[in-house]
Order: C-alpha cells, then sequence, then structure tokens
C-alpha cells in the first residue's frame, strides 16, 4: 500500500557566508539525513562550471531559501542578492537568526533562531515548514517515506525524531511503517528509532494485526 503525495523530498537553498562554512555544512548534513536536498555552493559546484549560474539555477529550483544571518552574511557580496532573487521568485523563506534578525525585503518575516544544538535547529526547520509553508500538508508523508528508506542508523534515528512530530496517522501510514519496519533490518535496529516507534504502534494497536503487533513488539526489543 503506497503512501499518496506529489513529491518525495524537498530542496532546500542556503544563503551563507562561506566564513560560516561549519555551519551550514552541519545543517545540511543532518537536513539531508532527514531526507532534504541541499544545496551549498561552496560543496555542491562542480569545478570549471559557471558558478554565477549554476547558484541561480539551484536558487531558481529550490523549494526552501534559508539566508544564514551572522554578521558575515552582511559582508558578503552576494548573499543579499540572493535574497533579493529568492523574494522576487516567491520561494518559501526561514530566515535563521545569529547575529541579527531579518532585514530589507524579508525583514516582515518571522526568523528561526539558530540552537546551540544543530539538531534541534534542524527539527525547527521541519516545524516552519510543516505549520506555515505550502508544503505542509506533504511532510508527513516525506518524513515517512524518508524514515522508511533509512539505509544508515543515522538516518533512522534522525527521521525517527520527526516522526515524534506528527499528531496523529492514518490507517495507511501506519502500515507503511509497519511493513517498513518488519522488512528493514537498519530500522529495527536503530536505537531512536526502536524508542520511537514502541510507544507508536502501542498508539495504534487497534488497527494493527495482532500478530503482526506482537512480531513488531520481538523486532523493536
Amino acid at each position: 500500500m503506497e503512501i499518496f503525495t506529489g513529491i518525495k523530498s524537498l530542496k532546500v537553498f542556503f544563503s551563507y557566508s562561506t566564513n560560516d562554512k561549519a555551519i551550514v555544512g552541519t545543517l545540511k548534513n543532518l537536513l539531508e539525513s532527514m531526507g532534504f536536498e541541499v544545496f551549498l555552493a561552496h560543496e555542491d559546484l562542480e569545478p570549471c562550471v559557471e558558478w554565477r549560474e549554476e547558484i541561480k539555477e539551484n536558487l531558481h529550483n529550490c523549494d526552501i531559501f534559508i539566508p544564514l544571518l551572522t554578521d558575515n552574511f552582511k559582508d558578503s557580496e552576494w548573499t543579499d542578492q540572493e535574497t533579493g532573487m529568492a523574494v522576487s521568485a516567491d520561494k518559501f523563506i526561514i530566515p535563521i537568526q545569529v547575529d541579527f534578525p531579518p532585514y530589507g525585503f524579508i525583514g516582515k518575516i518571522q526568523s528561526l533562531r539558530k540552537n546551540e544544538y544543530p539538531i534541534e535547529t534542524a527539527k525547527e526547520i521541519v516545524k516552519v515548514i510543516r505549520k506555515r509553508s505550502k508544503f505542509g500538508k506533504d511532510m508527513n508523508n516525506l518524513i515517512i517515506h524518508a524514515f522508511m528508506n533509512s539505509k544508515s542508523f543515522d538516518q533512522a534515528n534522525d527521521r525517527a525524531r520527526l516522526l515524534e512530530d506528527i499528531p496523529d496517522l492514518t490507517p495507511e501510514q501506519i502500515y507503511q511503517l509497519v511493513n517498513s519496519t518488519k522488512k528493514n533490518y537498519i530500522i529495527q535496529k536503530a536505537y531512536v528509532a526502536k524508542r520511537v516507534l514502541r510507544p507508536l504502534f502501542a498508539k495504534y494497536k487497534s488497527i494493527i494485526k495482532d500478530e503482526e503487533h506482537k512480531e513488531l513488539v520481538e523486532l523493536l526489543r
């Protein structure tokens, strides 16, 4: 039984100073582990490409635009131009406030304050997308699809943390999780995934077959 969703992932474009590449690099790894596609100019540009055109193309194709508002951001000659292009293209924008709040064309947009712990910042980005963007209705399916296709323990654990924030699941979504848990050894053994799935399957026990629920309990010991 397949979950219907029009999209399987969302593309994120970070606008930042290269002096802050360590911050965005960590966030990129976390968001990609959660199932997003993330573009960072200093990492993802191929040698010898016309980099201005490549940046414009990736910005044009992104779903989410995230400016990292540090003091270095204002010193860059490109970040304000990228932000203006994102506004003009009507991209969904999530400013991350580090040293100052949003200004100029994005001055009225509520910012997200950078958390001391990068995983919390990444989770907050997902929450903002779910609550405020046109992609909100797809987020549950996107999270579940990514979780089902976890290929490492880190991926399974990071994506399981997002499952905790989904208030209600449909029977179809529950059975997607049931089937993927039964088939995916990584999900069965990932520590956080097990911690999240045990109470989740208990909560929805009434719509899971008794034999399957017993099997799940054994698999997630």
